[in-house]
C-alpha cells in the first residue's frame, strides 16, 4: 500500500457553534485561510482529495474537487462525514482502499502524516490508524480501510456517534507525532484560538 491508494477527506460538516455558527475553516490567520493551509498540506500526500461539507458547495468551487454532504441527516458528527466519504467512493467506483480524514480546523497537519499512517498499516496490519500527539488521541485524524463502510453505516444507524467507540471494535493502531515543539493537531474552535495559531506559526514556521 502506498499514497497512490489513498484518498483524503477534509471534514467540514459541523456547525461551528463555538465559532458563532460561521464555517470556521474559512477564518484567516496571518492573512491565510485555514482551509487553504489544510488543503495544500494534504493534497500533496494522496492521489485525490474530497471535502465533506453540509454548506453550499459553491463555497468550495475554487478548489475544483468533489464535495459530499452527510448522507445521514441530523449533523451526526465526523463519523457521518467519514461514512459519506465511503459512500462517495463506492458510487464513483473509485479504486482506493484507504481513506484518510483530517478536520477542517487543524491548520498544521504534518507533511508526513499519510506516510506514517501507511507505515503503521504495513507494520501492524491495522484497518484503522489514528494520530496521537503529546499523549492525546485525535480521532478525526485517521486512516480508514474502505471495507469498513457497511459496518460503519450499521453502527451509525444504531446510534453510535463517537469515533473511538466505533473504531475500538476493529483493529486500531496509533501513530505518535511528538517530534515538534508544538502540537501539529492544534485545532481552532474559538476566536481566541486564532491568536494561538498565529503564535505557533510565528514561532515555529518563520
Amino acid at each position: 500500500m502506498n499514497a497512490n491508494n489513498v484518498c483524503a477527506v477534509i471534514l467540514t460538516g459541523g456547525r461551528s457553534r463555538r465559532m458563532g455558527g460561521t464555517n470556521k475553516t474559512f477564518k484567516k490567520f496571518n492573512n491565510q485561510i485555514i482551509f487553504d493551509r489544510i488543503f495544500n498540506r494534504i493534497q500533496n500526500q494522496v492521489s485525490e482529495t474530497i471535502i465533506n461539507s453540509n454548506d453550499d458547495k459553491n463555497l468550495f468551487v475554487k478548489y475544483n474537487v468533489n464535495v459530499t454532504p452527510d448522507i445521514l441527516e441530523g449533523f451526526l458528527g465526523p463519523l457521518a462525514g467519514i461514512h459519506s466519504s465511503f459512500r462517495w467512493y463506492i458510487e464513483n467506483k473509485k479504486k482506493y482502499d484507504w481513506l484518510v480524514s483530517v478536520p477542517g480546523d487543524t491548520p498544521f497537519i504534518p507533511n508526513d502524516l499519510v506516510n506514517k499512517f501507511i507505515k503503521k498499516t504495513k507494520d501492524m496490519d491495522n484497518k484503522i490508524v489514528i494520530a496521537k500527539s503529546f499523549g492525546k488521541i485525535h480521532p478525526t485524524v485517521g486512516l480508514w480501510h474502505t471495507s469498513l463502510y457497511e459496518n460503519l453505516e450499521e453502527s451509525l444507524k444504531r446510534g453510535h456517534r463517537k469515533i473511538l467507540d466505533w473504531a475500538n471494535n476493529h483493529s486500531v493502531g496509533y501513530v505518535d507525532f511528538d517530534e515538534s515543539k508544538y502540537d501539529p493537531f492544534f485545532n481552532i474552535n474559538y476566536i481566541e484560538d486564532i491568536k494561538k495559531a498565529e503564535a505557533i506559526e510565528n514561532n515555529f514556521f518563520k
